[in-house]
This record gives structure tokens, C-alpha cells and sequence, in this order.
């Protein structure tokens, strides 16, 4: 894949795409060597920083927007981790910030390996420069970004972390094809969250043919689901979650504690008489403009939290194959509702900077007819999915306790 195939480097006069040739990538690497250099004596100067980033944004703003639309969405992530790391808020190792101010320097210098003065081909060794940091320090753009919206989750979670310790029951309902689980992984990830309260798992008959154990999902086992929340006298003190499929169970129990269908049209303005103490919704298998999700949130007394991640390939691709819609968890809700956080777990990021992994994905999807074309499985082949699906429970877990573990404990 050349440069310009992956920053779609185009315009209607020049689609051939030109390329840089091996000595003048060479040039180009020492010429960005020697900008590293400079930005290194830059690192400890915070004002010339910002003025080096504010002439960048400008260039960045004025050229590749319109040019490489891929770089420039990459290195608006850069500006924001450069910025937070001038402010002291994020750590950022002096040579990673000399490489990516070297780069802007690169960038918004007349002089390179070819003129910026020439229209389109000028930007071509710029493109060069800006491809070969990105790909050089994608860990550390993916670091940041998952500190990024980790911090933002936090944000939003901390109007209603009191009610933590005010939960005395966790429920815990899990997706597809978890028959056989125990639920201690959860548990144990979630406990400290949690100090005063017990944790249950609602096993169900998931084991069973995706098309199945949906119907089932929308009908006996939600009413099964809400039968077992209802053993606590009190509602207000149990914390739910509800995984994949799971979450698809608890979206509808909630909705039914909230009223029945026929009256819900009554109910948009004023909070459910049956409410949980929290809910929370982790790579939902629901659509993202389910009906049931406004009612849903009418019927717990925080906030619903929905943990969405663009990086999860069962609901990117399986479920869309399926339902033919985009899941909730993958997305996250389509319109506002009160009551409701949309929070996000990981992004497209994490496959789009690792092609390898993404193929591999792929690749496993279409060796299988049996899960793209009927989305059918048994035990053999779901146990045997590999971990880089980032679907499983343990993972949306485990971000909603580093999201509230630390204040929880206060």
C-alpha cells in the first residue's frame, strides 16, 4: 500500500498518486531527524511549544484537511495529546514528543524534500513524513486515546458514584453462549466497585442458535430476568449488568418495569415506580434505535451507562449481517434519551492502525459459513473465537472498573 493509498492523497486533476522515490525518501528521513533534534531542545520550553502547535494547526487546518483527510483526522489526536501533555495532564517521554514535534516542524517548513510552493506534489513528502510517525508511534496514539476516553468516562460517571456504596445486590446477566459460565471473573473485577454488596449470575439458555436465543431474549427470559430481580425486596439497592445478549435482556426487563406497552406513551415526562439502583449496558446486542432503550432508562434511579467500543467486531460484523442494523454496544445510542450515558470503551482506531488484525478478523468471519451466512453456532466454534474480537465480557468490565474504582473507594 503506497502513501498516498492510505491517506487518500487525491484530487479530480491528479489521480494517479504519485509517490515519493527511495532517495528522496532518505532526504526526507534525515531532514526529519534533524527537526526531531530541534523539537528536542523545544521540550522544555512550553511556550515555544504552543506557538510551534498553533503554526501547525494552521498549516494542518489549510492543507490537510482538504488533501489527506486520514492524516489529518490522526493528528488531531496528536494536538490534543501534545496539548495535554504541555499542560501536565498527560506524560508524554521527551523523544515521543521531540518525533511528533519534529514532524509538525517538517510539515510546516517551506523547505523539504519537495516545496511546499508546489500545489498537490508539494504536500507528497509531507504526507511521507506524517505516515511514517503515525505508524512509528501508533502504541503511543493508542495509549492516549484510551486515557482519553477513559478520563471522559470518569467524567461522566462521577454525579452519581455515592450510590456505590449503597449497593447491597449485582446482578450479573451475560450474553450468548455462556450457559456454562460461572461469573466469578466478573464478580472479582467488580467487587471492589461494590464493597458491601453480593453478586449473582443469571444463567440462561443461551447456548443455542443465535436467531433462538434472540427470540428468547425478547420474550421468556426477559420475563425470567425480571422475575429474578424482583427476589430483592428492594430494587433501588441492585446494580445491574447485562453483557451482549445479556444487555439486550436487561433493556427489555427494564422497559417492562417501567410500564407496560400499551402506557407508554404516558410515561415520557416522569421517572418509572419500579426502579434498580444503577444499570449498566456492556456491547449491547440490541439496536441502536431500539424503542425499549428511553423506556429502559425511565427504570433505573442513576443514570443507564451504555459501554460501546468501535473496535468490536461481533457487532460490527456479525450482528450487522444479522439484524441488518447497528448494535447499540458498537455505536452507541442513536437518539438522545434522559437518563442515559453513552460511554466509550475503545475505538475504530484500535483496528484501523492494526491491518493485520483486521484482516484476520475478516478472514475469520468468510472461512466460516456457518456464522456468516445462518449466525448459527455451537459450543466448538464460539469457544474457539479469538481474543482480538474484544467482545467479551471480561473487557467492558474490567473499563467500567478503572473507570470508577479509584473514586468508589473514597
Amino acid at each position: 500500500m503506497g502513501i498516498f493509498d492510505k491517506f487518500n492523497l487525491s484530487t479530480e486533476e491528479n489521480t494517479e498518486q504519485p509517490q515519493l522515490n527511495e532517495r528522496q525518501e532518505i532526504l526526507a528521513t534525515q531532514m526529519l531527524e534533524k527537526k526531531c533534534q530541534a523539537a528536542a531542545e523545544l521540550a522544555d520550553d512550553p511556550g515555544a511549544l504552543r506557538s510551534t502547535l498553533d503554526a501547525s494547526k494552521n498549516w494542518l487546518g489549510r492543507f490537510a484537511a482538504k488533501f489527506m483527510p486520514n492524516a489529518y483526522e490522526s493528528f488531531t489526536t496528536v494536538f490534543r495529546m501534545l496539548d495535554a501533555a504541555v499542560n501536565g495532564e498527560y506524560q508524554l517521554d521527551k523523544t515521543t514528543l521531540a518525533s511528533l514535534v519534529g514532524a509538525l516542524l517538517y510539515c510546516v517548513s517551506p523547505i523539504d524534500v519537495i516545496p511546499d510552493a508546489i500545489p498537490v506534489i508539494g504536500l507528497i513528502d509531507d504526507a511521507f513524513v506524517l505516515s511514517w510517525t503515525i505508524n512509528r508511534l501508533a502504541n503511543e496514539i493508542q495509549s492516549f486515546r484510551a486515557w482519553e476516553r477513559l478520563s471522559a468516562t470518569k467524567c461522566a460517571l462521577t454525579s452519581y458514584l455515592p450510590y456505590f456504596n449503597q449497593i447491597k445486590r449485582v446482578v450479573l446477566c451475560p450474553g450468548w453462549m455462556t450457559a456454562n459460565d460461572t461469573g466469578e471473573e466478573i464478580a472479582q473485577i467488580l467487587a471492589p466497585v461494590f464493597p458491601r454488596a453480593d453478586f449473582e449470575f443469571f444463567n440462561w439458555n443461551s447456548n443455542v442458535s443465535w436467531s433462538q436465543a434472540r427470540q428468547s431474549a425478547d420474550a421468556e427470559v426477559a420475563q425470567d430476568f425480571e422475575e429474578f430481580l424482583r427476589r430483592s425486596s428492594d430494587l433501588t439497592s441492585v446494580a445491574v449488568f447485562g453483557h451482549s445478549l445479556g444487555a439486550r435482556i436487561l433493556t427489555r426487563t427494564l422497559a417492562h418495569l417501567a410500564c407496560e406497552p400499551q402506557k407508554r406513551a404516558l410515561l415520557w415526562n416522569r421517572k418509572s415506580s419500579a426502579q434498580v439502583g444503577q444499570a449498566f449496558l456492556l456491547g449491547a446486542a440490541i439496536d441502536a434505535d431500539d424503542p425499549d432503550v428511553p423506556f429502559a432508562a425511565t427504570a433505573s434511579q442513576a443514570p443507564i451507562c451504555n459501554f460501546f467500543s468501535r473496535s468490536d467486531r461481533v457487532l460490527n460484523y456479525l450482528y450487522r449481517v444479522a439484524e441488518q442494523k447497528s448494535a447499540l454496544g458498537y455505536s452507541g445510542i442513536a437518539t438522545h434519551a434522559e437518563n442515559f450515558i453513552d460511554c466509550v470503551v475503545s475505538g475504530r482506531e484500535e483496528y484501523l492502525l492494526d491491518v493485520t488484525e483486521n484482516l484476520t478478523s475478516l478472514m475469520t468471519i468468510f472461512r466460516s459459513p456457518i456464522l456468516l451466512a445462518q449466525f448459527t453456532t455451537v459450543d466448538n466454534i464460539a469457544s474457539g473465537l479469538p481474543l482480538y474480537w474484544r467482545h467479551q465480557f471480561e473487557q467492558y468490565a474490567q473499563f467500567f472498573a478503572d473507570s470508577v474504582g479509584a473514586k468508589a473507594s473514597d
